[in-house]
């Protein structure tokens, strides 16, 4: 058995892991990465990337093997961040699983590992429901569906979740017969009410079948696959395949936490606003820690850590009041900040600046078949949150989080040049008229005075 020592020690290359790593030894430090299946984690694998180049393929009309070619782009990424391009940077690759001998050791295989500082990057996994009869049944989640050898006449998606209003549209797009399944009476139950709404209607005119408050399931096998029902709700469903999006659960189980004096709840690993955990040689970030689970928060969480790492008397703590997220759906939606029905709980003083498809040269050029952008501000024309629903709202709401976390005042943006007819030109509009409202109150103020 060896003992090795390193200064830092990495379980998980996923966003979190390889930031962590990759800084920590560009920074100088001895570097031990640990991952039990191949890095670039959940995002390269069965998230963000495969799923994004399955929705472009089907929109762009791909001629080929769609499933196929996502899984050539999938490889076409990890050359990035495989194993012999991470130890040509000097990181030391370890594959295997790692747990918690003490609280500045692991074990991998039969070898221990000392490190100076150990980092908790182990993501999470598909939850899996308690619905009976579904141990009887062979069922999709984002881990095998991108592995499927062709694509299933029908579908049925037990969650109405952000990766079910992804696949959905794409799939409806190449002739599968889509349904979702939702307990909450609502999709989108964490943002204002007309969001969902426009979505509901999204997807029932594309022919998409929408089934929410659902109640208690049952499933047993058919000859078309699976059998879905509810007594409650008297409804039936057949349907070839099932996908469940019914959350997702923290990676914790095997790190024997335990012996590293490491605490921990249903909802992952918990940390401080530095993401150091109980324990004070180990840090964690990125999905099991949650609360926010994109592969951008992980990515942050590694960049916060080895900041802190490098300058620990001047440590940087977590800052989530300006996190933006998109859903990829057709059309996309994105966030960032405080939803309207947030402003009116702890604001009195707050201005709603929207922008439609008609005011909106791009989305008329283009053919847009549906825009709106909403931007919150205080008094002072400060961001407070901002919402879009639109072909490009990822690109217009990083911007917003950048204007937002940087507490620029939106009127600000106006005195910006933006190519036409872009969208940069659209944000800017809504920009002047923060800039004549504020000109408003200026004026009024020296008027008083």
């Amino acid at each position: 058995m060896k003992n090795i020592k390193y200064d830092v020690i990495v379980l998980g290359s996923g966003a979190l892991g390889l930031t962590v790593a990759i800084g920590s030894v560009l920074s100088g430090k001895k570097v031990l990465l640990v991952e039990k299946n191949k890095s670039g984690g959940e995002c390269t694998w069965n998230g963000c990337i495969p799923s994004k180049a399955f929705i472009s393929l089907v929109n762009k009309n791909y001629s080929g093997d769609v499933l196929e070619r996502v899984r050539e782009i999938q490889e076409e990424v990890y050359l990035n961040e495989n194993p012999e391009k991470l130890e040509k940077m000097g990181i030391v690759f370890l594959k295997g699983k790692g747990f918690f001998v003490s609280e500045n050791q692991i074990q991998v295989g039969e070898d221990v590992y000392e490190g100076k500082k150990i980092i908790i990057a182990t993501g999470t996994s598909p939850s899996t429901p308690k619905i009976p009869g579904l141990d009887t049944i062979k069922y999709l989640n984002n881990e095998n569906f991108f592995k499927m050898k062709k694509i299933p006449r029908s579908i049925t998606f037990i969650g109405g979740g952000v990766i079910s209003l992804e696949l959905a549209f794409p799939l409806k797009k190449l002739g599968v017969e889509v349904t979702i399944l939702e307990v909450s009476p609502t999709l989108f139950s964490r943002e204002d009410e007309e969001i969902g709404v426009y979505y509901e209607e999204k997807l029932k005119k594309e022919g998409i079948k929408l089934y929410l408050g659902v109640g208690a399931l049952k499933l047993e096998s058919s000859p078309m696959g699976v059998k879905i029902s509810s007594e409650e709700k008297n409804l039936m469903i057949e349907s070839e395949e099932i996908f469940l999006s019914t959350g997702r659960v923290p990676n914790i189980e095997d790190l024997k936490l335990e012996n590293a004096k490491i605490k921990y709840d249903r909802n992952g690993i918990i940390v401080d606003k530095y993401l150091r955990t109980t324990s004070p040689n180990v840090l964690s970030g990125g999905d099991v820690v949650g609360p926010y689970r994109f592969s951008h928060m992980a990515g942050y969480h590694g960049e916060v850590i080895v900041r802190n790492l490098l300058f620990p008397l001047i440590k940087k703590s977590v800052d989530y009041t300006s996190v933006p997220w998109t859903v990829f759906s057709n059309p996309e939606f994105s966030r960032t900040g405080l939803t309207k029905k947030e402003t009116k709980e702890k604001y009195s003083e707050y201005t709603i600046y929207k922008l439609d498809k008609s005011e909106n040269d791009r989305s008329l050029s283009t053919s847009e078949e549906y825009f709106n952008l909403e931007i919150i501000v205080d008094k002072n024309e400060r961001i407070l949150g901002a919402s879009c629903i639109g072909d490009r709202s990822g690109e217009i709401i990083s911007t917003i989080q950048f204007l937002k976390s940087k507490k620029i005042p939106l009127y600000k943006f106006a005195d910006s040049i933006q190519a036409y007819p872009t969208y940069g030109v659209s944000l800017r509009n809504l920009a002047k008229k923060s800039y004549i409202n504020h000109l408003t109150k200026y004026l009024k103020f020296f008027k008083k005075n």
